[in-house]
């Protein structure tokens, strides 16, 4: 029998998620972000599903967008870290990618390549420091562009570094240094809002919204689970009860024996570990369910197997009983927490051994 691993992708939930994205900000057109196979979703599987509703996808590179286009997704794709070599300008236009550009060496291997790109967003850095030309440059950038007379729209875009921190006032700055940048440009569209600027900031009208990690039900902001923002969570993953045993109080539990019974109690063994993506250092007391009922981790994270308790150790631990790992009424956001991390990790960190299966309606594809 296999190992019953599974991670179900509601894909009805997605597209809820998508529509709501577009519900706030309705004068805007949507990238669906499917980069990093979808978070972790599955990108083809995502992306086909869509493929009629979406007004556009984004992904990371080059690759991505190939994949989604031999999957036969029709609709635009827009590759957000631009081109890494001139060759791949070809490739662009022969399958209507959109390119992000954002420095003097793609603007001078687009106009060499002499293609013709439907869209170009400029990438201005307005104070992340990590990807995007300066005021200037972006400036310069976008008039070469439209002189050139090889680009069917030009539009600006920026991402935000604090947008996840309402209290933080970068994002107002940030705001303030893409408008100033607008102005000197003159008419142009815009695309500035990630998930955390979609729903909590007031972002200028028009133009294109990336919903990315909410696309998935989760939520970008410390202390709160997508199911509080109104999304609904895309992926459970669950498992199985493997083994059971009982442990005398005192009694100590796997790699580096770093769980102590506090009490005689039942201990359950569950397949799934950091090999299939289940974070290593999820802490003692991460929460998940076993037979629908609430259950802790009571041990260290091994590659393949955790093991963990019920939190009302009255309750009977039986093999093959469901373990969700996350999913409903098991937040992925609480057991990122539990993990040290953010719950954009744990679903992107997913490897291939879990079983994926797609929820349409309440019925598997």
């Amino acid at each position: 029998m296999a190992r019953p691993l599974k991670a179900t992708i509601d894909l009805n939930a997605i597209l809820h998620n998508y529509k709501y994205a577009k519900k706030l900000h309705p004068t805007c057109k949507a990238f669906a972000v499917v980069k990093s196979n979808a978070y972790g979703h599955g990108a083809v599987k995502v992306a086909q599903y869509l493929d009629k509703e979406a007004d556009a996808f984004a992904v990371a590179a080059i690759e991505e967008a190939i994949a989604l286009r031999d999957a036969n997704v029709v609709s635009p794709i827009l590759l957000l870290e631009g081109v890494f070599e001139g060759d791949e300008w070809s490739v662009c236009e022969q399958n209507g990618f959109w390119v992000a550009m954002e420095n003097a060496q793609q603007l001078e291997s687009f106009i060499n390549s002499g293609v013709k790109i439907e869209k170009i967003f400029v990438k201005l850095d307005s104070g992340m420091r990590r990807l995007g030309a300066d005021k200037t440059l972006a400036c310069e950038l976008v008039s070469k562009l439209r002189e050139s007379g090889r680009v069917g729209e030009v539009l600006l875009m920026t991402h935000f570094a604090c947008a996840d921190d309402v209290s933080d006032s970068m994002t107002m700055t940030q705001l303030s240094v893409f408008e100033e940048t607008r102005r000197e440009i003159g008419e142009i569209q815009a695309s500035v809002a990630n998930s955390a600027a979609i729903m909590k900031w007031a972002v200028p009208e028009g133009g294109w919204i990336r919903p990315g990690i909410m696309l998935y039900g989760i939520s970008p902001f410390v202390g709160l689970t997508g199911r509080d923002l109104g999304l609904k969570p895309a992926m459970t993953l669950t498992s199985k009860v493997i083994s059971v045993r009982t442990l005398e109080q005192g009694e100590r539990v796997g790699y580096g024996l770093s769980y102590e019974a506090p009490e005689r109690h039942q201990l359950a063994t569950i397949a799934v570990g950091y090999g299939d993506g289940y974070a290593r250092h999820t802490c003692n007391g991460a929460p998940l369910q076993i037979n629908g009922m609430a259950a802790e981790l009571a041990g260290r994270v091994s590659m393949d197997m955790i093991t963990a308790k019920f939190k009302d150790t009255s309750n009977f631990l039986e093999m093959g009983q469901t373990v969700v790992l996350w999913g409903e009424n098991v937040p992925v956001e609480t057991v990122a927490d539990a993990a040290g991390t953010i719950g954009y990790e744990l679903v992107t960190r997913m490897t291939s051994r879990p079983r994926y299966c797609y929820l349409v309606d309440s019925e598997i594809k």
